[in-house]
C-alpha cells in the first residue's frame, strides 16, 4: 500500500457544487487537469485549474490555479510552485521547499517573500499524507488526523482531519465507465484543514472526495471562500511504468 500510487493523467469537469454558500454566484464552468508522474526517486505533480463563475449581475469572474510539486519517495523532501490568478494576467506566486533532517522539518520560501520556519516533526507532505490515508482506510480506520504541509498556507503547517467511509469496489458514482478503475477499491473521504489555533473548531477549508487505492480521485468537492466547486472525473490515463 505504501507505494500503491499509480502515475496518471486525469481531467475533471468543474461545476457549482450542491449547498453553494454564495447566492450571487449562479454557475461555474471549468476544467482541471492533474498529472502524477513517477520520477523514480520521487513523485512529480502538475495541477492546472481554470474556472469561470457567473453572477446575478451577468459578470463573469475567472480563476486560474497552477500547482507544480515534487516529493521524494522517502518523504524527506518537498518542493512546490503555486500560482493563483484571476484569469486577467494578475497572479500571486508561492515557491519554496521543505526538508526533514535530524528530526526537524524546515521549510524555506523565496516567494512571495523570503521566509523560513520550522514545522512539527511529524508533518506529512501531500503524497505521504495520501499514502497514509489509504493505509488507514485499508485497515478499517474511520478517522485520521495529521499535521500537513503543501505550501498553500505560506510556511505554516495545517492540521488535516479526515473522516473515512466504507470502501467500495467499482464505485457507481462515476459518470461513465473507466476501465483503469475496474476492480479498484475507493473510499469516501471528508477532509477539514485547520491553520493555527482554531479554538472554535471551524476549519479554514474543507474537501470531500472519492479516493481510489491507486491514488486517483474520482470526484472532488472543494471550497473557494463560501463557494463550493465540484470536480468530476472526465478522462483518465494510467501512465506506463517509468522503469525504475
Amino acid at each position: 500500500m505504501a507505494e500503491g500510487l499509480r502515475a496518471h493523467h486525469a481531467t475533471y469537469i468543474l461545476s457549482i457544487g450542491s449547498g453553494n454558500g454564495s447566492s450571487s454566484v449562479t454557475g461555474a464552468d471549468g476544467l482541471m487537469i492533474y498529472d502524477l508522474k513517477n520520477t523514480c526517486d520521487g513523485w512529480a505533480t502538475d495541477l492546472k485549474l481554470k474556472l469561470v463563475m457567473g453572477t446575478e449581475s451577468g459578470e463573469g469572474h475567472g480563476l486560474e490555479i497552477s500547482q507544480v510539486t515534487w516529493e521524494s519517495k522517502d518523504s524527506t523532501a518537498y518542493r512546490y510552485v503555486i500560482k493563483n490568478g484571476d484569469g486577467n494576467g494578475r497572479a500571486e506566486q508561492m515557491r519554496g521547499e521543505a526538508r526533514k533532517a535530524g528530526g526537524k522539518v524546515t521549510v524555506t520560501a523565496d516567494q512571495p517573500a523570503q521566509a523560513q520556519a520550522e514545522l512539527p516533526d511529524d508533518t506529512l507532505f501531500p503524497l505521504a499524507h495520501t499514502r497514509e490515508l489509504l493505509k488507514q482506510a485499508a485497515a478499517g480506520e474511520t478517522v485520521f488526523t495529521a499535521n500537513y504541509f503543501d505550501g498553500t498556507a505560506s510556511t505554516e503547517a495545517m492540521q488535516a482531519s479526515a473522516v473515512i467511509g466504507t470502501g467500495e469496489t467499482d464505485w457507481s458514482g462515476l459518470p461513465k465507465p473507466f476501465p483503469a478503475l475496474k476492480g479498484v477499491t475507493s473510499y469516501p473521504v471528508g477532509l477539514a484543514f485547520y491553520q493555527g489555533d482554531q479554538a472554535d473548531g471551524t476549519p479554514d477549508s474543507e474537501q470531500t472526495m472519492r479516493l481510489y487505492d491507486n491514488g486517483v480521485i474520482g470526484a472532488l468537492t472543494f471550497s473557494l471562500g463560501n463557494i463550493k466547486i465540484r470536480a468530476v472525473l472526465d478522462s483518465l490515463q494510467l501512465l506506463p511504468d517509468s522503469g525504475c
